[in-house]
């Protein structure tokens, strides 16, 4: 079988990605971008469940580095995600403005008003996680040495090291991260779950508006 063939199989995603007469399961996962709606909501709910759980993250502390460190690099990668893939929602959106009736119009801008929130709100917790893991760093010279070579010249070296430009604003930072930690996951589930449900909204709205008929081109390639 050919691979144009497999392409073009897959050129053209209907709905939640599968046609009346399609019974192919569409997988959305780490390397298979969303591409619809209820695509791009299955995302988001994958992204979710790697979240750290309640425990994990109520037993955090400022003087067990690693662990923190870890907590913060899992949180982050999948804020990037997130993000990311809520700029897959204008391309499952597209349609040219002036074919687009008033009504649905006003949905597409809640869903727009929602998404921008979203993000606010998902960059208080970014933000914090970056003052922990990416802290402002000086570069000090640590050792020089001077060598006297056999024309009776003298050759110096150096020797510098990163250090953080002030520690006690990193402990600081760490420990009014595990102080608001509980908080700060429970901001990204509710906020996360919000999106999903707006989606729900905007695709209802869609459906009606057009008789019921909720189908939409996706730019599968």
């Amino acid at each position: 079988m050919s691979k144009k063939g497999d392409s073009n199989k897959r050129a053209r995603v209907v709905g939640a990605g599968a046609g009346a007469g399609d019974d192919t399961e569409v997988v959305v996962d780490d390397f298979n971008p969303p591409l619809t709606m209820p695509q791009i909501q299955t995302r988001i709910r994958q992204l979710l469940s790697r979240l750290p759980d309640k425990e994990t993250t109520a037993a955090l502390a400022a003087d067990d580095i690693p662990a923190l460190e870890n907590w913060c690099h899992t949180v982050r990668g999948i804020l990037r995600n997130y993000n990311l893939t809520l700029n897959f929602v204008a391309i499952a959106n597209y349609q040219w403005e002036p074919d687009r009736p008033g009504h649905t119009g006003q949905s597409l801008g809640a869903l727009r008003n929602q998404i921008s929130l979203s993000t606010a709100q998902t960059n208080i917790v970014s933000n914090h996680i970056g003052r922990v893991l990416t802290p402002t760093l000086d570069r000090q010279l640590m050792k020089k040495r001077t060598v006297e070579l056999e024309n009776g010249e003298k050759e110096e070296s150096y020797v510098y090291k990163n250090v953080v430009n002030d520690p006690e604003m990193l402990q600081l930072n760490r420990e009014q991260l595990c102080n608001e930690a509980i908080y700060k996951r429970q901001l990204l589930v509710s906020t996360m779950e919000q999106m999903c449900q707006c989606m729900d909204d905007y695709q209802k709205a869609e459906a009606g508006a057009a008789g019921g008929d909720g189908q939409r081109f996706s730019m599968a390639y």
